[in-house]
């Protein structure tokens, strides 16, 4: 039986299970994984990964990719920039005349050999397409918060009305001023006597929503 995995090369301190099961060798999902696992897990620095097929019977390798770089700029040895040079030099190492390297700044200047079966991916596609996720996500959590949000506060404005009405006066939520004469004003929902807080924060949340569907529907 063959199992085929994806490796992710991390350069960071941040421990991570680097080599995952997959059912095939899925380049976009594997850049999306990458990506993921630098945003959630801290200290993690991934340069790039590779998909392998395993022989499960022995354990040997049937198949192995080239590496595919998350970014990168390939030079060839020994025409190459001053960050390359410093690299070789501080770290004593030398290449063959003729041998492609790549250069990464992750976020520090880094220097490999770059095979024919290497590749630089283009992780923009997938980035734009997790930032519409959790735009998508960020929209209904808004949606949820200012719907709860007019509840609470048509809520506290019923039992206003229902105080007054049954002549509960006791029952009103005020608060007092720092001011002269030290006056009572209305508390609502924990708002000082400062009704516009909730004008404000009405029309920036409405605001957020809008922006927020025009961007998507762009993207669509």
């Amino acid at each position: 039986m063959t199992q085929s995995y994806v490796q992710y090369l991390n350069v960071g301190l941040g421990l991570i299970n680097n080599t995952e099961p997959v059912t095939e060798w899925n380049i976009d999902e594997a850049i999306e994984a990458a990506l993921l696992l630098e945003e959630n897990v801290d200290d993690v620095q991934i340069i790039g990964f590779r998909f392998y097929d395993i022989d499960t019977a022995n354990n040997n390798v049937l198949r192995r990719s080239g590496i595919y770089y998350l970014s990168g700029e390939v030079f060839v040895f020994p025409k190459v920039d001053q960050e390359v040079t410093n690299f070789l030099k501080n770290t004593n190492t030398d290449f063959e005349r003729g041998q492609q390297l790549i250069k990464i700044k992750k976020p520090f200047i880094l220097v490999y050999k770059y095979n024919e079966d290497d590749t630089i991916v283009n992780t923009e596609p997938i980035r734009a397409k997790i930032q519409a996720r959790k735009d998508e996500e960020r929209m209904v959590t808004l949606k949820t918060e200012l719907l709860q949000y007019k509840n609470d506060l048509l809520q506290e404005i019923k039992n206003l009305e229902e105080a007054i009405d049954n002549s509960t006066y006791h029952t009103i939520n005020l608060v007092e001023l720092d001011a002269p004469e030290n006056p009572k004003v209305l508390n609502i929902l924990n708002d000082n006597g400062n009704f516009s807080v909730h004008i404000e924060y009405l029309r920036n949340t409405r605001l957020e929503i809008l922006n927020l569907e025009k961007k998507l529907k762009e993207q669509a």
